[in-house]
């Protein structure tokens, strides 16, 4: 089995899935017009996915999760759930319009992009093939000893760790170069080695588990399936069944896991502390998970009834909310832009640099957080956040000149996506940002993100080499002949680059 990385959706593929949603919705009795909202949403961010270039371009990868996160997941549960669409929203009409209109203004984007950026992105073919797998143990190496090190320097040395945290992307990127090493050598026998398999364990433990953090806990086994899906790889039963088992486990009681055991933890708890917790909650997940559904019992959403990781997977209701409570007239203006663009000053030139928290005041302004919470963290998707800051002006000028910018500029740099391990690693990010980063969270893409991008390409194709050699010893010979991206995937069977 081959789990699909989709270069175009068939826009006779979208209608028809648009026209049974319709059909369901109106039997399930959603408004006319939202139905017909839902419906062209779904077409244009088709033609935009499409149109963009897919999975292998950035601004296709961004269409894509931000489309599916934000509307497509929560209104198909919410189908299956037999509730009106249009159902526990206190500004529908309003909510909807945001939609479409930010697609369409991404649309616009997307087609104004795809004029000016470069075909082959000037970060595309930086790495050979026979240095992948030192590059691996490298950044394996750097990623997991490189903040043990830092802390030797002690308070000198605070800035330095803060500086290498905002960079350090080395495990995961390393997950990804083994993947697509082990792949590329085994002629797509195989996937894994002894170095991913380490860093994947490492990664799910100290940044998922004992940091009580969904996104940890996904990152390693969404790190595999990006390159596996990228190179067309061939899943076998057992794989599949194990992938199954994971996602089943992770759904059942991770999610639980991480979302109430964050409730004993801050950001000063030590690694001791936060290890006890783990361990006690982990004991018993069924307690565990049956302790979070009682927590969350009354904090219905979208759906009527609180639907667990489901209630994560949509920004509707979280969005509508914000447009509610914009059209009451509180428009925020543009400064959280100006903001975002600040923050990109290193803590070097601006020691006090503030650290501002927009979703959070937002929350603030809807009333949904007590006056004593300034830390909890927010997310709300971008077009909410355009219609926030000047309405109308926001979604249809504002947001597609920055959603521009980042087409231009990540389709530029990075090309194809398939053809390097940091063009992998922007599908991961953006999958994350896309639809719950808020259109500041764009400008931090462009701004932090690009440094992190550029240092994991750098880092990966000269540095890392060098630093395996402290554990691999000289390299005496090379293990795998240099082949170009398309020889490349054509060995894979079945395979046919365009």
């Amino acid at each position: 089995m081959r789990i699909p990385f989709p270069e175009r959706i068939p826009i006779e593929h979208a209608a028809l899935f648009a026209a049974g949603l319709f059909v369901i919705q109106q039997l399930e009795g959603t408004a006319l017009y939202f139905s017909i909202g839902c419906a062209v949403f779904l077409l244009i961010a088709t033609f935009a996915f499409n149109v963009a270039g897919g999975l292998t371009r950035a601004s296709g990868a961004y269409v894509f999760f931000y489309s599916v996160l934000v509307v497509v997941i929560g209104l198909c549960y919410k189908a299956y759930l037999g509730e009106p669409a249009d159902s526990n929203l206190h500004d529908p009409h309003t909510t909807i319009k945001v939609y479409v209109g930010g697609i369409c203004a991404m649309l616009a984007a997307v087609l104004v992009s795809r004029r000016f950026s470069r075909r082959t992105g000037l970060l595309q073919n930086l790495m050979k093939d026979e240095d992948m797998y030192r590059s691996s143990i490298g950044c394996m190496v750097i990623g997991i000893g490189g903040p043990l090190l830092l802390v030797l320097l002690g308070p000198s040395g605070a800035r330095l760790r803060t500086a290498f945290t905002q960079l350090n992307q080395l495990i995961p990127l390393a997950i990804i170069i083994g993947v697509m090493y082990e792949i590329r050598r085994s002629g797509g026998k195989r996937s894994l080695n002894l170095p991913v398999t380490l860093a994947a364990v490492y990664f799910f433990i100290f940044y998922g588990i004992f940091s009580f953090s969904k996104q940890g806990m996904l990152t390693p086994l969404y790190c595999w399936l990006v390159p596996v899906c990228a190179l067309r790889f061939r899943l076998s039963a057992l794989q599949v069944g194990v992938c199954m088992l994971t996602t089943f486990a992770i759904f059942q009681y991770l999610v639980p896991y991480a979302q109430y055991g964050r409730d004993f933890t801050t950001d000063r708890s030590t690694t001791q502390q936060r290890i006890a917790i783990a361990t006690q909650l982990l004991e018993h997940p069924d307690e565990t998970r049956q302790s979070y559904l009682e927590a969350s019992a009354g904090s219905a959403g979208y759906y009527n009834t609180p639907q667990g990781f489901w209630d994560r997977l949509q920004f509707i209701s979280v969005d509508d909310s914000l447009i509610e409570i914009t059209d009451q007239g509180h428009v925020f203006g543009l400064s959280p832009l100006t903001a975002a663009l600040l923050n990109a000053v290193p803590h070097v030139f601006w020691p006090d640099k503030p650290n501002l928290n927009f979703g959070n005041l937002y929350e603030h302004e809807i009333g949904g957080l007590s006056e004593e919470d300034t830390t909890t963290g927010i997310s709300f998707s971008p077009t909410a956040e355009a219609y926030h800051m000047d309405q109308w002006v926001g979604v249809l000028v504002v947001a597609p000149l920055i959603w521009l910018v980042l087409f231009f500029a990540f389709d530029s740099l990075f090309g194809d996506l398939r053809a390097s391990p940091w063009g992998l690693l922007v599908i991961a990010l953006v999958s994350h940002v896309a639809p719950e980063g808020a259109l500041n969270g764009v400008i931090n893409l462009l701004t932090f993100g690009t440094e992190i991008f550029l240092f994991c390409a750098v880092f990966a194709t000269w540095v890392a080499p060098v630093i395996s050699t402290i554990v691999l010893g000289p390299d005496r010979h090379r293990i795998v002949r240099h082949l170009s991206f398309n020889d490349r995937l054509a060995r894979i069977p079945y395979f046919k680059p365009r």
